[in-house]
């Protein structure tokens, strides 16, 4: 989210795109003073969404009552797993197929001390190897597309769950990037463009030159951060 001084200088950046538009006659030949404008406007479209983005964001946190979605989520996950592990489990030793009674040697409790990654490779894993004994497992114990289904279902529902606030970190944090590029190039384009664009201004329409540094002095005022840099006139 936005500092209150940082919104303030967004703010301060639209009143001043607001006196450049006021009156562009001054600098209508101007090609360079037009250019800065335009970039101007650009960063501030950039920057609107991005602060929507940003509160966005932040408002989302950690939603009431996503803790126990996410353990519901586990649960269940630990107990479909489970009940196929056993029926796979119970084939493989009548099979005598060690590798698969190694994957499907799992019951509930040792699911529940797993974590989330782990839980979630070995859920995958032994919902990959079934295809591998289908005939056999439906016919003969009961794993059916219905069951597989629920295993597949639980892993995605999981998994998803799993992602979710990592996925909210990694926007929330692009979106603060964003933003401090967006605010540097802002200072740059006018310190170093706009404020030496104008000097001329100064003898060519005073009251145009006047009219922007004070829409100007607004931004460096609401400037975060660092000092304003000397104006350049």
């Amino acid at each position: 989210m936005l500092t209150a001084k940082q919104d303030n200088r967004l703010s301060a950046a639209e009143t001043l795109a607001a006196a450049l538009k006021q009156d562009p006659t001054p600098y209508a030949a101007d090609k360079a003073l037009k250019a800065v404008a335009k970039r101007l406007d650009e960063i501030i479209a950039d920057m609107l969404p991005l602060r929507t983005e940003a509160q966005r964001t932040a408002r989302a946190g950690a939603p009431a009552g996503d803790k126990s979605e996410k353990e519901t989520a586990r649960e269940t996950l630990v107990i479909v797993t489970a009940e196929i592990a056993g029926d796979v489990f119970a084939y493989a030793s009548e099979k005598k197929l060690p590798a698969l009674q190694a994957l499907a040697d799992y019951n509930e409790n040792g699911l529940r001390k797993l974590r989330g990654s782990r839980l979630s490779d070995v859920a995958t894993a032994l919902l990959e190897e079934l295809p591998n004994h289908k005939a056999v497992l439906e016919d003969e114990y009961g794993v059916d597309k219905a069951r597989i289904k629920e295993l597949d279902d639980a892993i995605k529902s999981f998994n998803g769950l799993k992602t979710a606030p990592r996925q909210a970190q990694i926007d929330g944090k692009s979106a603060r990037i964003s933003l401090r590029a967006e605010f540097a190039e802002l200072g740059e384009l006018l310190q170093d463009r706009l404020m030496r664009l104008l000097r001329k201004y100064k003898r060519r329409d005073l009251d145009f030159y006047n009219r922007i540094t004070a829409a100007r002095a607004v931004v460096d005022r609401a400037a975060t951060n660092a000092s304003p840099a000397p104006k350049a006139s």
